[in-house]
């Protein structure tokens, strides 16, 4: 019988990441997760942020993946830290986008989830609020969660 290749899925992991009260036009980097150990090759984003007010119609909310080389002078996108920061990404890749629906409500919470392949030795997100309105307050209206893929033969 031949052998199979499937996903051995990592726990869902928090990330630390501010989100409450994240003003329109700014963004917002985790603190940067160490892959050298767990060496995932993939990743599955769990992203929640929910809108003070009524956001804009089809407006979004960005989700960029930053990398480091984890050297001593680490490279890392954008020149972000390595801690929970204020961050505006300029070439870091773009995981993907949650969006307003064409007729918000007051308050309302866009959920995505988005596979990232190959982070890195470290990696973390960044995310960019562009929907008109300042994210809520209530930090735990707010999530960026990870589990991990690697390759295991069954």
């Amino acid at each position: 019988m031949a052998n199979e290749i499937k996903d051995k899925f990592g726990t869902s992991t928090a990330l630390t990441i501010t989100l409450a009260s994240l003003a329109n036009l700014a963004g917002r980097q985790s603190t940067l997760v160490d892959n050298t150990a767990a060496r995932y090759q993939d990743l599955l984003l769990f992203v929640n942020v929910k809108t003070a007010n009524t956001p804009n119609a089809n407006s979004i909310v960005e989700v960029y993946l930053i990398r480091s080389d984890n050297d001593a002078t680490e490279h890392r996108d954008d020149g972000a830290g390595t801690t929970d920061a204020a961050l505006t990404p300029l070439n870091a890749q773009l995981v993907g986008a949650l969006r307003s629906s064409g007729a918000p409500g007051t308050g309302e919470t866009l959920k995505g989830s988005f596979l990232v392949h190959r982070p890195g030795p470290e990696w973390g997100v960044v995310v960019f609020n562009r929907t008109g309105q300042t994210l809520d307050a209530t930090g735990t209206n707010h999530w960026v969660r990870y589990a991990g893929l690697n390759p295991e033969v069954q």
